[in-house]
């Protein structure tokens, strides 16, 4: 009787070290992918937002081609990163729009005299098709700073 519960004391320790030492191998693969990843727009086709900066100075930079479009709108604003989370709030005297009757949109604006910090352009792009259908996208640049 004392050698069958001394077995089992023992079967169970072995047990129980056995299932804290599993090992697993597998194969390790390098996948490589050349293709960059990007959102599917149904009428839009490569919009951009684009910041740069010189010294003080913003450059900002909105551009879209569309699919079968008779007019685009794009309504550029720079935010500035207010340091909390991520709250990011308008510049003041940066927010433009421009509308054309095509089917390609380059806007470009400047603002000088930033202060320090972080930049980003918002960009909200609203595309319509000739059949009335309209798609509205809103897309954010590279963040950048201002020392």
């Amino acid at each position: 009787m004392v050698f069958k519960r001394v077995l089992a004391i023992v079967l169970a320790a072995v047990c129980l070290c056995l299932s804290f030492s599993l090992s697993v191998f597998a194969e390790t693969t390098h996948l490589k992918i050349d293709v960059g990843v990007s959102p599917a727009y149904e009428i839009a086709k490569n919009p951009t937002s684009n910041l740069s900066i010189n010294g003080q100075t913003a450059f900002c930079t909105s551009t879209t081609d569309g699919v079968d479009t008779v007019s685009i709108t794009v309504e550029q604003t720079l935010e500035k990163y207010s340091g909390w989370f991520w709250i990011w709030n308008d510049v003041d005297n940066t927010s433009w729009t421009r509308t054309v009757n095509e089917s390609t949109i380059s806007f470009s604006n400047t603002k000088s005299g930033l202060s320090s910090g972080k930049y980003r352009l918002k960009s909200v792009f609203t595309l319509t098709k000739s059949n009335g259908e309209t798609e509205t996208i809103e897309i954010y640049s590279v963040e950048k700073t201002v020392s």
